[in-house]
């Protein structure tokens, strides 16, 4: 072999050897660099959504078409357009996509509230066994011993307590699950008075709760939109109670731990893990947790790197403003540095800066005083470049 070849043989492997070199980008980095560019793919894309999401999935689709020309998007609805075809799944806990998934990640939360419309009871305390009785048809009066024992301080009056049965299944299971970890004896099952309605119309709930005297589990997002009264939860005897508030489920939320499997990527609380005070807190609240899950999956197919795209933009932090603006809560730090990479596989990655990036835009001040005057200083060069050369 000449030294020609060899050298023509080394020129032409040396950006595979590169390549291969390279290390991986972290997953911070990766979430940085999604914040700080929206990376397009042209496609028209199709959204199913849970009813929760309507509003979060348009303005989702309003940024990205903001972003980018070449991307449309649309929330079709199962009912209605039977034969169409969805490229993204937007779900909540116990759902699954009715595609093969190319990529998800966790992309918000929210959590089960237990709601009481009795005036002076916002905050009144529940044990787990309480309440457990409570929802199973066991307290029929809320001057119930038992609650006057746990709140000597309020003042109860003798009234008959109304539970709302339907409760939606998220709910329903995912206070179960901290209930049932919480006292097993004293919360032993799914209690018997609550049924499984996946059936959910925010009016038409929040009707029901202008009667006095009910006792119904809700999305904590409805809680949180319409400034409902809740119950405390006794996580542990003669310990502090744990009340429904944006900084106990945020709190709650640092105790999730991610687990990614190429591009899919799930999440689960780990109540063992210490939680996280949010953002401007020194001491971190109570952690509330009966969370509940958003999902976004990719499928795929013709669209998914469009979807992917999707997805990213989803994950921005400016873009989960959009859940929090709804009621929700933002997917925790550590799910969403995770997300990000998942979710990316495969997409342009951007350069720094990006090579598609559009050129700053300066505006010049204007001057104090108009002057018809031409310039003494001659110009170095003139030239009809609508842009400068792009460095190399």
């Amino acid at each position: 072999m000449t030294k020609r070849v060899r050298r023509l043989i080394g020129f032409l492997l040396l950006p595979l050897l590169i390549s291969a070199c390279t290390p991986p980008i972290p997953p911070e980095f990766q979430a940085e660099l999604a914040e700080r560019y929206v990376t397009c793919v042209d496609g028209e894309v199709s959204i199913s959504t849970v009813p929760d999401l309507l509003e979060v999935a348009q303005a989702w689709i309003d940024g990205v078409t903001e972003n980018c020309a070449g991307f449309s998007g649309s929330i079709i609805d199962p009912e209605v357009d039977v034969d169409a075809r969805a490229d993204i799944f937007l779900t909540t806990s116990g759902q699954a996509p009715t595609c093969d998934v190319a990529a998800s990640s966790p992309i918000g939360l929210d959590a089960a509230a237990v709601v009481v419309t009795v005036q002076g009871l916002d905050g009144a305390i529940f044990s787990p066994a309480l309440l457990y009785r409570a929802l199973s048809g066991g307290m029929t009066s809320w001057a119930d011993p038992e609650l006057q024992e746990l709140n000597p301080d309020l003042e109860i009056i003798d009234s008959p307590v109304v539970l709302r049965a339907p409760t939606r299944p998220q709910e329903i299971a995912a206070l179960n699950e901290w209930m049932t970890r919480l006292d097993p004896a004293g919360w032993p099952s799914i209690p018997s008075g609550l049924t499984t309605d996946s059936n959910f119309e925010a009016d038409t709930v929040l009707a029901e709760l202008e009667a006095e005297g009910i006792l119904a589990i809700v999305p904590a997002s409805l809680v949180t939109n319409n400034s409902l009264q809740t119950i405390s939860i006794q996580t542990e005897a003669d310990i502090e109670t744990t009340s429904l508030m944006v900084e106990s489920v945020i709190s709650a939320s640092t105790q999730m731990v991610a687990t990614a499997s190429g591009s899919i990527v799930t999440a689960e609380l780990d109540p063992s893990l210490p939680a996280i005070p949010a953002a401007g807190n020194d001491v971190a609240s109570l952690p509330w947790q009966a969370l509940n899950q958003f999902t976004i999956s990719v499928c795929s197919g013709a669209n998914e790197m469009a979807g992917r795209a999707f997805a990213r933009y989803a994950l921005r932090l400016d873009a989960q403003g959009a859940m929090t603006t709804y009621g929700f809560t933002e997917t925790p730090e550590q799910i969403r540095t995770v997300g990000v990479t998942a979710v990316s596989e495969g997409l342009p990655e951007p350069t720094i800066p990006p090579s598609d990036a559009p050129e700053e835009v300066v505006t010049e001040e204007p001057l104090e005083e108009v002057t018809d005057m031409p310039s003494e200083e001659p110009m170095e060069e003139v030239t009809d470049a609508a842009t400068p050369e792009p460095t190399s």
